[in-house]
C-alpha cells in the first residue's frame, strides 16, 4: 500500500512541477502563480503547497526530471555520434513523437528557456544553480565533442541548445495544425548550418 502511496505522491509532484513549467514557457515569469499551477494541473493550491515551497522548486524538480530523461536518450545514442547530430536526433524523435503538443515542454530547447526564467525569478544566484543541475548533460555530451576543452564543449552545447530553439520557435509559432514533417525539416537545416568539424 505505501508502494501505491509514494508512486501517487511522485506522480501529483510531476504533474504539478510541469504544470509550472509549462505555464513558464507560455506565459513567463509573471504568469506563475500557485492558483494558476494548481488549476493546470487539477489540484488545489493546497496540494501545490503541500509537495513545493515556491514556484523555484517546482521549476528545478522540472528540470531535474528533464535533465535525467535527456541524459538517458543522449546516452541511447552511438558514442560515435557527434555532438550536433546527437542533439539533432533528439529534438527531431521529440517533435515526431509529440501526440499530445508536450513536445515543445520536454524539448531539449525548452529545458534551457526554463533555466533563463528560472534565472529571472531568482537572480544572478540561479545561475550556478542551473549550472549543476545540468552537468549530467555537459558530462554525457563532452565525449562526443571530440577535441574540445570543457568550455569549447559548453559553447557547443549552447549553441545545439539555440539552433534547437530557433527551429522549434519556428515551428510551434505556425498555425494549427501543424505538420511534424515541417518541424524536421525546419530542425534539419538550423542543425545544416552549424557543424562541427
Amino acid at each position: 500500500m505505501s508502494s501505491l502511496r509514494e508512486t501517487k505522491k511522485a506522480a501529483t509532484r510531476a504533474t504539478l512541477a510541469r504544470a509550472a513549467a509549462q505555464i513558464a514557457l507560455d506565459h513567463g515569469a509573471e504568469g506563475l502563480t500557485v492558483a494558476a499551477v494548481s488549476e493546470a494541473a487539477g489540484f488545489s493550491p493546497r496540494t501545490f503547497h503541500n509537495y513545493f515551497d515556491d514556484m523555484v522548486e517546482a521549476l528545478v524538480e522540472f528540470i531535474t526530471d528533464r535533465v535525467s530523461s535527456l541524459t538517458g536518450l543522449l546516452n541511447e545514442i552511438p558514442a560515435d555520434t557527434g555532438l550536433f547530430e546527437a542533439v539533432e536526433e533528439i529534438v527531431v524523435d521529440g517533435l515526431l513523437q509529440d501526440r499530445v503538443g508536450a513536445g515543445e515542454l520536454d524539448s531539449f530547447a525548452a529545458l534551457f528557456r526554463i533555466g533563463g526564467i528560472l534565472q529571472t525569478l531568482t537572480g544572478a544566484d540561479a545561475r550556478p544553480q542551473f549550472t549543476r543541475h545540468l552537468q549530467p548533460v555537459f558530462d554525457t555530451v563532452h565525449p562526443r565533442a571530440s577535441g574540445l576543452d570543457d568550455f569549447e564543449s559548453h559553447v557547443a552545447v549552447n549553441v545545439a541548445v539555440a539552433v534547437s530553439t530557433t527551429a522549434l520557435e519556428t515551428y510551434y509559432a505556425l498555425p494549427e495544425p501543424r505538420d511534424p514533417a515541417v518541424g524536421e525539416s525546419l530542425i534539419r537545416r538550423a542543425f545544416s548550418l552549424v557543424r562541427l568539424t
